[in-house]
């Protein structure tokens, strides 16, 4: 059973390997397998099954490897156009698809978890039909200079080395976003530091007066 949105591979071994993950936000390159004909083939196949007791296996979009990442390579332009930055993650997350191994030729985008927080199949869809009009029509869309945002974090598999051994754009990705995490930590630290540091001194003044007022008070 799958923890999180997926992109797997059915192995020759009989196996099923996760190549990348998501979280609670579809990765912009995700969508980049997609075309209104895939959607609308997943609503059907979801319409099938809402009767029944839907596992989350059946929550999958299942797609035809070659022709879905001839709709990622044609879609290239759109990302050297409006998301410059991540133009080198975006090849090689597109040359690691191609090489890995996917033996029956269909690449499987595990939609259950993301799914589930909308409320109904129909709703879901349409999201993800709104988003892909951005490609379709050239809109430049929001997004996040981060490994979430745009292909999802890399999985540990038997597949090939680690997508992380073949891009440098990831690694570096992946360290910005590691010492961002860290800096925002001492900055807070410091910052919290600072306030002690104030309410020590307020104490100190405050005892300080204490005691000068008791002087005076004895004295007089």
């Amino acid at each position: 059973m799958k923890n999180c949105p997926c992109i797997f591979a059915r192995q020759r071994s009989g196996e099923d390997a996760i190549l990348f993950e998501g979280n609670h936000l579809l990765p912009f390159f995700w969508l980049m397998l997609f075309d209104k004909e895939d959607i609308e083939s997943y609503r059907e196949e979801m319409a099938k099954t809402s009767d029944t007791d839907t596992e989350q296996e059946d929550n999958c979009m299942v797609l035809d490897k070659l022709n879905a990442l001839l709709k990622v390579a044609s879609r290239r332009d759109y990302v050297k156009k409006h998301m410059i930055t991540c133009l080198q993650l975006f090849d090689d997350w597109l040359y690691y698809l191609q090489i890995s191994d996917f033996s029956d030729m269909k690449i499987y985008v595990d939609l259950y978890h993301m799914e589930s927080s909308y409320k109904n199949t129909n709703d879901f869809c349409d999201s993800l039909l709104k988003a892909i009009i951005c490609l379709d029509k050239d809109i430049e869309a929001w997004n996040e200079d981060t490994i979430a945002a745009t292909c999802g974090y890399e999985s540990s598999n038997n597949n090939i080395k680690p997508f992380s051994n073949l891009s440098k754009a990831y690694r570096e990705l992946n360290k910005k976003s590691i010492y961002g995490h860290f800096d925002k930590k001492i900055y807070l630290n410091k910052k919290n530091s600072f306030w002690k540091k104030r309410w020590l001194l307020a104490a100190i003044l405050l005892i300080t007066a204490t005691l000068f007022l008791g002087i005076v008070w004895y004295v007089m």
